[in-house]
């Protein structure tokens, strides 16, 4: 199951994705919601979500200024934007920070959760890569000690003297 924060000013757009989207039909546990970016970033230092909607145009902190802050100090979270802004200075500063998913308001339900498909399978494949590094880590850990006495024995057996 991933965890999703919603964060958006206007409570109509917020509630309704919240209330009237069956999240966990698609394997999602809505962990919150915010109304701008400094209550998402209290929200998201308790709740740790996987994945962040957010808008861009809103009070007290925008979204491109919460991208920003989630970039710095939370590099796993995935961030979607949906916007009813599409202007190319939003877009562009939000790719920026990373961001590879823009959703232009009005959207469906569909088209989120489409969009949301794609980001699972990035969390996914980042969380095995994160596996597979952490295996290997432990693997040279444990062979690099073999390694060495290894070495050490056939640099000694091939510089001994000859009789």
């Amino acid at each position: 199951m991933y965890k999703l924060m919603i964060v958006d000013d206007e409570q109509i757009e917020r509630e309704g994705m919240a209330d009237f989207i069956p999240w966990d039909k698609y394997d999602v546990q809505l962990c919150g919601t915010a109304w701008n970016g400094v209550d998402a970033l209290e929200k998201i230092q308790e709740t740790e979500p996987d994945i962040v909607l957010t808008d861009i145009k809103m009070p007290v902190m925008n979204g491109i200024e919460l991208i920003s802050r989630i970039s710095a100090d939370y590099k796993d979270i995935a961030i979607i934007v949906l916007s009813g802004y599409g202007e190319f200075e939003y877009t562009s500063k939000a790719m920026e920070y990373g961001v590879r998913h823009y959703i232009l308001k009005p959207c469906d339900e569909e088209k989120i959760v489409s969009v949301l498909d794609v980001v699972k399978q990035e969390i996914d494949t980042r969380r095995e890569n994160r596996r597979k590094e952490k295996e290997y880590h432990t693997i040279k850990r444990e062979l690099l000690p073999h390694a060495k006495e290894e070495l050490l024995r056939r640099l000694m057996v091939d510089n001994s003297p000859s009789e």
